[in-house]
């Protein structure tokens, strides 16, 4: 058992790390990870202050971004007074998916890039036009990404799940 909850720290932990690169709190990365590993696949704001070891404040606020991100979400249980968060079902591709805005603040800020850059040769555009080709392409795969995942999930699924001992 002290394995499993060393690992668990441990996945938390790096959780909160890769979160942080990519723009979250590191609490809010810790939130994240707990909620991957707990079993049931849920937790109060109690059970995650007194897991993550944290104050109710700082989980207050992770929690509140995390589901105005719609990265998780809160769950009433019937017989319970208090809330639950958990993961969002479908939240991985969904992130991506819903990207294409991003996606487009990027061509827009390549198009402002190379709009200051009018009157001058090609070749000191390179770098705006690679962006702005980037992005174009990433927004034309996006769903054909998602149909092909729509597809593969469950056979995916049924692979892992057997590979990490969940039977058929």
């Amino acid at each position: 058992m002290v394995k499993t909850l060393d690992a668990e720290r441990r996945f938390v932990e790096m959780t909160g790390d890769m979160m942080e690169e990519h723009g979250l709190s590191h609490m809010a990365g810790r939130v994240l990870g707990a909620l991957q590993v707990c079993v049931p696949p849920y937790l109060s704001m109690d059970e995650l202050a007194e897991r993550l070891q944290a104050s109710r404040g700082s989980i207050s606020m992770a929690t509140r971004l995390l589901l105005r991100l719609s990265v998780i979400e809160k769950v009433s249980l019937p017989g319970h007074r208090r809330h639950y968060y958990r993961i969002r079902p479908g939240i991985w591709m969904d992130m991506y998916v819903q990207r294409t805005e991003h996606l487009q603040r990027h061509k827009e800020l390549a198009a402002l890039g190379l709009a200051a850059l009018e009157g001058e040769p090609i070749e000191a555009k390179e770098r705006l036009l690679e962006m702005m080709v980037f992005f174009d392409y990433v927004e034309e795969e996006l769903p054909r990404l998602a149909d092909r995942w729509k597809v593969r999930y469950p056979e995916l699924k049924k692979e892992r799940m057997a590979e990490y001992g969940g039977g058929s």
